[in-house]
């Protein structure tokens, strides 16, 4: 069941490209860490094809994206929803020097020290359970034969 259910939300959809923006092709890949601790208590991660995963378990959701285009690619926002089976680890979310923000809904976006909600009559910082989508604005334009990676991790459910 959790495999089928990672499978797919690699498909599901995972990018906000302009069309503007031709040329930018983007992949993602859901991998569990594997934690390993060494005889000094050294906490290492590394990471695997998310085949089998169980509750409580970490996984990461990679973005890769490159402009196979003649152009720079302007004005680009990639979104990646976060899985409803999973809960966004505070802080995990990378990607260079492009501005992130966290939604709610889907719809508006703030960064995550701004992101609140209406909670009955006052307004509250939303939890890490609460968000559905991380949005990666980029600064500059991608240039031509220009690949990166975006990502964040979470714990399933």
């Amino acid at each position: 069941m959790l495999r089928a259910t990672l499978a797919a939300l690699t498909i599901v959809g995972m990018t906000s490209l302009p069309t503007f923006a031709e040329g930018l092709i983007a992949e993602q890949v859901v991998e569990r860490a594997v934690v390993t601790i060494d005889a000094n208590g050294n906490e290492s991660r590394t990471y695997e094809t998310a085949e089998d995963v169980a509750p409580g378990d970490e996984v990461r959701y990679t973005l890769t994206y490159q402009n196979t285009g003649d152009a720079a690619a302007e004005t680009v926002n990639l979104v990646m929803p976060v899985p409803s089976e999973v809960t966004y680890i505070e802080a995990s979310a990378t990607g260079n020097d492009n501005e992130i923000s966290f939604s709610a809904d889907g719809l508006t976006f703030a960064p995550r020290t701004a992101l609140t909600i209406g909670d009955g009559d006052q307004e509250r910082l939303v939890m890490a359970d609460e968000i559905t989508h991380i949005k990666w604005a980029f600064a500059d334009p991608i240039a031509p034969e220009t690949a990166g990676t975006i990502s964040f991790s979470a714990v399933l459910k």
